[in-house]
């Protein structure tokens, strides 16, 4: 019975993909994003290039409209000026003309201090992530050839870590992000456009706006911008509202633009 039944599965999907309901391919894509949210640009946050490969199957509705679901790999890289951030937030205060020249601060000569944040200027973080993902979106072809790509996507992390580079001492290293630093979960939302050079070959473009942060900006914004000791060089993210008894939220959402191309060998 068992067997039969297994039989008839492989004939009805034989019969599908005969009548051409049913399409499957590889796809793969240069990606080039960077992240936006709430306060973002105080961050000084950059951009980065990444990868996105897996497989579609696209079910086609009618002639205008199909859908089209994926399973891959999204690998993302994002910079991080901290250095230049920390010359918006901090400059004032460290400069000569604001009353340092000549006297310590935290125990520490003016000269002393200077050098100490001319590190700290010269500072920058690359975050790294890779996700399983998992688009879908509906396809419409208003004119042959041609297509407008509108959906969703998910995403779940597999791996996140921080490279941080100190230019002015030529030192670099990575860290995988602590757990409760980086989100697990990633949604957002897919728009974009392509065209069908053959049956078999399409070209597209996408833009992904994620509505979810990928990490705790205020918990990696104190790792990365606080000294080891407690000495007055450190800087928390909350000092800024300290008065107010609140503090200043930054979001970290994805933004990717990809470019992209599927081989459908089914």
């Amino acid at each position: 019975m068992l067997k039969k039944l297994i039989l008839a599965a492989l004939v009805v999907t034989s019969a599908v993909f005969a009548q051409n309901n049913i399409k499957v391919g590889a796809r793969a894509a240069g990606t080039f994003g960077t992240a936006w949210g709430e306060n973002t640009d105080m961050l000084e946050i950059g951009w980065g290039a990444g990868f996105n490969v897996g497989a579609d199957a696209q079910i086609v509705v009618n002639p205008m409209l199909s859908v089209v679901a994926g399973l891959g790999i999204d690998y993302r890289r994002i910079s991080w000026d901290v250095g230049e951030m920390m010359k918006k937030t901090m400059g004032a205060f460290v400069d000569d003309d604001y009353g340092y020249s000549g006297y310590g601060y935290g125990g520490y000569s003016s000269s002393q201090y200077q050098k100490a944040m001319n590190i700290m200027y010269s500072t920058k973080v690359t975050f790294s992530f890779l996700y399983i993902d998992i688009p879908v979106v509906a396809r419409i072809s208003p004119v042959p050839n041609f297509f407008i790509d509108a959906g969703a996507y998910l995403g779940i992390n597999v791996s996140a870590s921080a490279t941080a580079e100190v230019e002015t001492l030529g030192l670099e290293n990575t860290e995988d992000l602590d757990s409760d630093m980086k989100k697990t979960m990633d949604f957002g939302l897919i728009a974009g456009l392509g065209y069908s050079i053959t049956d078999k070959i399409d070209i597209y473009f996408r833009a992904v706006f994620g509505l979810t942060n990928m990490i705790d900006m205020d918990k990696a914004g104190s790792y990365f911008t606080s000294s080891n000791d407690d000495s007055s060089s450190s800087y928390s993210y909350d000092d800024e509202d300290e008065d107010e008894g609140s503090s200043v939220d930054f979001g970290f959402k994805n933004m990717r633009l990809q470019l992209g191309l599927t081989f459908w060998f089914m």
